[in-house]
């Protein structure tokens, strides 16, 4: 377990936040970030200064093009005079032909003079000076694209350092009770199964895009985006006009007849796939084992006052006493709890074990509840938690936002300034996210006094773990496992196959869906009283799947340059790299050449 030094807020998430992190963790960052670049050797004044002439350079285009842009139009605009002018002239010349007045001599003059002088000024200036912009515009492109190109290598170094590993790194160095690990561990998977009774299925409708590991005081967490897949009804509509018509007496009692029109509107219901994203927190305690229980956001929204907590307070209260007057005539064990606002917020009314329930939310943990649900300067009461016995599920809804930290994002930029900047942001932004997505849990001081047994790490051969294999897929070029009649997203599922000397072999299943335009014919009643047939074009939804193989090796994330110099079918996520199979044979042969293919630039694990 770290060392810590919370100053008797240790069991206190919010205020530790307020107090500590808050100030701290933009300093923090800025330090690492400043050795990052210390130990990569890069030339920041060398940068600074090509920024600045890129910068520059990049105005001069600005406004040379404005400058283009204008002379442009003018010269466009001078065209037109000069089919105005012809025009008039032709004008003018036609009427004088016909005998008309002598006033359209004026017109051909003035048409003339319109079309000769728009001419000159086309030719004899604006030509030349589009001609001379132009020039000098791409002269200095060309000194922008060769400062650029030097300014954007002054920063290879750097990239070739980013990797996972410094984000795990600097949340295990901040002063919490969070360590990450730099891959899925293989021991929290088998403790999560023989434990905590959980084994990470999360089914066909469901894939993992992100995953990482770490453990809270000595209790393990899997921390896991997914994407989600759901068959909901979907309405689709149709229209159709119709007219009939209609005899009736006038206001004098005559026989008229009228045509009527009515807009009839149809609709037909059919399943469609919808996709979200979804985080989870899965975390295992032994403590409180027996117990089980549900809560979803209150409502309350960030901007709240006093006044909104009090009306759900008030409202919330009533309905616990009525919950606890029907489990007393039923026999069940239900009761409200003393603190009115705290069991009104969290709201757990489906908990099935009183008195684990009590031991877990000590005043302690209720109090520290009640302020990350109604606090207005963090993400709020944005969080659903599932206890299920030994298992807890935290998800929120800033962490389905996917904020993590992506070192792929940096391998595009050319200036230090905007790569410190965004840099530290991405990385501060990242561990807030993760802090208050394990925050509702950091607020149970007994989870962080209990202690997960220790678990040996003998027979666990896999080299790369399911859950991280299919985050690893889902990083690779989607277009690889699509079904060619697919014209939907895709939910990718792994099974491993094997285990070669350099790599793991996977299957990779895409879940997806073809689509067909079909027509639904609805009936339906007019005004006159007869029924029309309405066309209501809608979409059927039909499965289709398609395998293919992957592998997949471990890598020493130290020794990696960025992604976009791999080539040759390889591919990166973390300290990972695969290469895609298809539907083809993988054999040893296959593992050895894979492997040479990226011994010249990483060391590999295995």
């Amino acid at each position: 377990m770290k060392e810590r030094s919370y100053n008797n807020l240790e069991f206190d998430p919010y205020d530790y936040y307020k107090v500590y992190l808050k100030p701290k963790v933009n300093e923090e960052a800025k330090t690492f970030f400043d050795n990052l670049i210390k130990k990569s050797n890069t030339n920041i004044d060398l940068n600074n200064n090509l920024t600045k002439q890129v910068r520059a350079l990049s105005e001069e285009i600005n406004d040379k093009t404005s400058k283009l842009s204008l002379f442009k139009g003018l010269k466009t605009f001078l065209i037109i005079l000069c089919i105005v002018g012809v025009v008039l002239a032709a004008i003018g010349i036609f009427n004088i032909i016909k005998g008309y007045e002598l006033v359209y001599l004026l017109l051909i003059i003035i048409g003339v003079l319109v079309f000769i002088a728009s001419l000159l000024i086309v030719t004899l200036v604006l030509n030349k000076k589009i001609k001379e912009i132009t020039g000098e515009n791409n002269k200095l492109k060309d000194k922008y694209n060769k400062a650029y190109k030097e300014c954007y290598n002054t920063l290879n170094d750097f990239k070739a350092t980013l990797n996972f590993k410094q984000y795990v790194n600097f949340v295990n160095n901040l002063d919490t009770v969070i360590t990450l690990d730099e891959e899925v561990d293989r021991k929290k998977i088998k403790l999560f199964q023989n434990e905590f009774n959980c084994n990470f299925d999360f089914g066909e409708n469901q894939t993992i895009v992100d995953v990482y590991s770490g453990t809270i005081a000595n209790n393990p967490f899997i921390r896991v985006l997914l994407t989600d897949e759901q068959l909901l009804d979907h309405t689709y509509s149709g229209s159709r006009v119709v007219s009939w018509t209609e005899t009736y007496r006038d206001s004098k009692g005559r026989m008229c007849t009228r045509t009527r029109t009515e807009t009839l509107v149809a609709h037909y219901t059919a399943k469609a796939p919808n996709y979200y994203t979804n985080s989870m927190v899965i975390y295992g305690n032994g403590a409180a084992p027996n117990l089980t229980f549900t809560r979803y956001p209150s409502g309350l929204k960030l901007n709240h006052d006093e006044k909104d907590i009090k009306e759900i307070v008030k409202d919330r209260s009533k309905k616990l006493e009525e919950i606890t007057e029907k489990a007393i005539k039923e026999g069940k064990t239900f009761t409200k709890l003393a603190n009115e606002e705290f069991d009104s917020l969290f709201y757990a009314i489906d908990r099935d074990n009183e008195v684990e329930y009590r031991l877990l939310f000590t005043p302690l943990a209720q109090q520290n509840l009640v302020e990350l649900i109604t606090a207005t300067d963090t993400y709020g009461d944005d969080f659903s938690f599932y206890k299920d016995k030994k298992i807890n599920y935290v998800s929120s809804y800033h962490g389905s936002l996917g904020i993590t930290f992506n070192y792929s994002h940096f391998y595009s930029y050319a200036f230090y300034d905007l790569l410190e900047q965004d840099y530290i942001k991405m990385l501060t932004d990242s561990f807030y996210s993760l802090y208050f997505e394990l925050a509702p849990i950091l607020a149970i001081p007994l989870y962080q006094m209990n202690e997960a047994p220790l678990i040996e790490d003998g027979g666990l051969k896999e080299e790369i773990t399911l859950t991280e294999a299919e985050a690893f897929v889902n990083h690779m070029d989607k277009t690889l496992f699509r079904h060619p009649k697919t014209n939907t997203k895709q939910i990718l599922k792994l099974k491993r196959i094997e285990n070669f000397k350099n790599a793991d072999l996977f299957d990779v299943t895409s879940y997806s869906y073809q689509t067909i335009n079909r027509i639904a014919v609805v009936p339906v009643a007019a005004m006159n009283g007869r029924v029309y047939n309405v066309d209501v074009p809608w979409i059927e939804y039909i499965p289709v799947r398609m395998n293919n193989k992957v592998a997949i090796t471990k890598i020493k994330e130290e020794n990696v340059s960025n992604m976009e110099s791999e080539g040759n079918n390889i591919y990166r996520y973390h300290n990972f790299l695969a290469t895609f199979v298809g539907d083809n044979e993988y054999s040893e042969s296959d593992d050895d050449i894979f492997a040479k293919a990226i011994k010249s630039r990483y060391n590999i694990y295995k």
